[in-house]
């Protein structure tokens, strides 16, 4: 009798020391994987991080995160870039996005996990109070909203994935007069 209670009492200890070596296990392990997995305390400090530094002209709130369009100088180059900023339990990371430079506009491709697909671009004319956006399959007309001021000024519009494959993009006077007019194929090309 006291060999079967010795047996069950083993079996019992390496029961439990199986158990806390798992928890210990799996708290260490998660500690790890939270910390590298971390993300920052801001969206700007996100960017940071992914190497995507400027001026911030301006930051649209969407659903779980944030795009925030940054304006660059190198030298004679600008460039213009926009990025999705996801927000979650971990903090803000990087998740996707995209700039351009010697061109005056780009479209973004639908990206899961994103607010894309979305057109954006610059303005380089203080005259322009609007930019309308039609795309060839459907005609409906999308009104882009201007961010910025003065020669920080940009346009974007999220489009749906149906819309396109090709925009025709009209910058506009306050009276509504086509002050210049753009065409993009998004299936050569994503730049204009």
């Amino acid at each position: 009798m006291n060999f079967i209670l010795k047996v069950e009492v083993e079996e019992t200890l390496k029961k439990r020391i199986l158990l806390i070596g798992a928890i210990l296990f799996l708290l260490i392990g998660g500690g790890i994987w939270v910390n590298s997995n971390r993300g920052e305390t801001t969206a700007e400090g996100a960017i940071v991080k992914a190497g995507r530094t400027g001026k911030v002209i301006y930051q649209e709130n969407v659903n779980d995160g944030v795009v925030v369009f940054i304006k660059r100088l190198t030298g004679n180059t600008t460039t213009y870039d926009a990025s999705y900023i996801k927000k979650s339990l971990l903090g803000w990371k990087w998740v996707w996005g995209g700039e351009f430079s010697g061109c005056s506009g780009q479209y973004f491709q639908q990206v899961s996990g994103t607010p894309f697909p979305m057109l954006f671009g610059d303005i380089n004319n203080e005259k322009i109070a609007g930019v309308k956006l039609t795309d060839s399959e459907h005609k409906n007309p999308i009104n882009a909203k201007i961010v910025g001021n003065n020669d920080d000024r940009i346009w974007f519009a999220f489009v749906k994935t149906s819309d396109g494959p090709v925009f025709k993009i009209n910058e506009l006077s306050s009276l509504g007069k086509v002050l210049d007019s753009k065409s993009l194929d998004i299936r050569t090309s994503t730049t204009f």
